[in-house]
């Protein structure tokens, strides 16, 4: 509702005229008066008017050519035609020469204000109607230019044909519009195809409305040996696109990030296998070196004339210091065998608790003797996770061990703390000591094969750990704690997983 409105009123009779305007400004308006169609034109050119009240007969021109000249002038201001002469046919023209309304003389002050305040509240929608449309155009026009120039790839799938691809989509996997999606399918790797119908399905699906997927993507839909494909990561979304259900997909090129973490991946394993090999030569060399020694010493003393008894008891005690090396050789063979061809976990659906209480049990006289005490707080209602509990069990006792070991140089209280709890659809296990800890640097070492801090280990234990703990599809990680020490945390899914982490 306007209150106050700026309006000009046109009329030849001076009493007509009077009347409009005494009515106008009791109402609050300011009401300005022309006697002619000439002196309205240049009142509507020189100031700016909310609504006109125009007489069709006027002395100089008509009511008709004057209304033509003030939607002209100010095509945003509504007229109200009036006439003394009211017939169909007046009405009829007022209303096709562009009148909001009219009214027929002599008339009612009542229908007079209600008029008036009908067409100024139709010019105040009108004016808001205007401004939302040109709003909304302008927010189409740099939505648009967003999606236009953005270089993440989007398109618009709609009764099941992609009806708009942005330029960057159309670079990488060429003009796809108007395609059905069963033809797409084509396009697909045949290993990823059966991952992106499953990720259409829980799009579709009710209280499903956005799924993330990466597969690989052939441009040319050629699928041949030699095809080129290109890695995808896109997200999809169900919305409302002109009153119909639509699927909006924002696709990322990452065939390059693909290639990278490749290499990173290669690197990583080439390195990872310098440790290897440089621990393996480690671990052989002395036992070697000391076979080679006693190969010698054996070869001096056959080549003496004769040999006696004491001779003969030096050769005896090489060859057993020879087994003994042999043996060291084999042992290390045997520790690279069980940690690059793990036994295959038998998974199950167990209580996470029952490898951490076994593993407490037979650690029991141990601890016991070293003067450990022992703290566990397991959770009562933990859910079961899929898992193996023997090998669950063996890298506890693991841990529990390095816990032991790492305990024993310290004078201060001895304390190994096990507990388990659950969250995030994850079981997690953890194993804390206040030993003498890790230090930062060298924590993303420990799980290398061969990588020890102690003299007289291994450094193959804790990379069977997570060999195991990866083949459960969980991880393992190790931190500080606040009582100086080392804290492991073993996560095992819940829900079974195929592939490992």
């Amino acid at each position: 509702m306007v209150d106050h409105a700026n309006i000009m009123v046109v009329d030849d009779e001076q009493i007509v005229r009077d009347l409009l305007v005494d009515a106008l400004t009791d109402k609050g308006h300011t009401v300005h008066a022309c006697h002619s169609g000439r002196q309205a034109l240049e009142a509507i050119s020189a100031n700016g008017y909310d609504l006109v009240l125009l007489d069709i007969g006027l002395p100089d021109m008509d009511g008709f050519h004057t209304m033509a000249g003030i939607i002209e002038k100010s095509p945003d201001t509504p007229v109200i035609m009036i006439t003394g002469d009211a017939t169909i046919e007046s009405a009829v023209g007022a209303l096709k020469s562009g009148a909001y309304d009219y009214l027929r003389k002599p008339f009612q002050l009542e229908l007079l204000h209600k008029t008036t305040s009908n067409a100024l509240e139709f010019k105040r929608l009108d004016k808001a109607r205007r401004e939302s449309e040109a709003a909304l155009r302008e927010s189409e026009e740099r939505f648009r230019e967003l999606v236009e120039n953005s270089l993440i790839g989007i398109c618009i799938i709609q009764n099941n044909r992609i009806i708009y691809q942005n330029p960057e989509q159309r670079r990488f996997y060429g003009t796809l519009a108007e395609k059905p999606l069963n033809k797409l399918v084509s396009y697909v790797h045949p290993d990823d195809l059966e991952k992106i119908i499953e990720a259409y399905h829980q799009l579709v699906a009710v209280d499903n409305g956005s799924v993330e997927a990466h597969f690989r993507f052939f441009p040319s839909g050629a699928r041949g040996k030699d095809a080129e494909f290109r890695w995808v990561q896109c997200r999809a979304s169900l919305f409302q696109y002109q009153g119909e259900e639509a699927i909006l997909v924002n696709a990322m090129d990452i065939t390059r990030s693909k290639e990278l973490e490749h290499i990173l991946r290669v690197k990583s394993k080439m390195i990872s296998l310098g440790r290897v090999a440089a621990g393996i030569a480690h671990e052989i060399r002395n036992p070697l070196t000391g076979i080679n020694s006693y190969l010698y010493t054996m070869e001096d003393l056959l080549s003496l004339e004769e040999l006696g008894s004491e001779d003969l008891q030096v050769m005896k005690q090489i060859v057993e210091q020879m087994h003994v090396a042999s043996n060291r050789i084999e042992s290390v063979i045997k520790r690279v065998l069980d940690f690059s061809r793990p036994g295959a976990p038998t998974m199950a659906l167990m209580n996470a608790n029952a490898p951490m209480e076994d593993a407490m049990k037979l650690s029991a006289v141990t601890l016991r003797k070293k003067e450990i005490q022992i703290k566990a707080s397991l959770e009562e209602k933990l859910p079961k996770c899929y898992g193996d509990a023997h090998l669950i069990e063996q890298v506890i006792l693991n841990l529990i061990d390095n816990a032991v070991k790492a305990m024993e140089i310290k004078d201060n209280s001895k304390v190994l703390r096990l507990r388990t709890f659950s969250k995030n659809n994850g079981v997690y296990l953890v194993v804390s000591d206040t030993g003498s800890g890790i230090p930062a640097g060298i924590r993303e070492k420990i799980f290398d094969p061969f990588f020890t801090t102690e003299t007289d280990g291994s450094g193959i234990g804790l990379a069977i750990c997570q060999r195991i703990i990866n083949d459960h599809g969980g991880n393992i990680k190790v931190g500080g704690n606040r009582w100086g020490g080392a804290t492991f945390t073993i996560e095992l899914p819940i829900e079974k997983r195929v592939d490992s982490r």
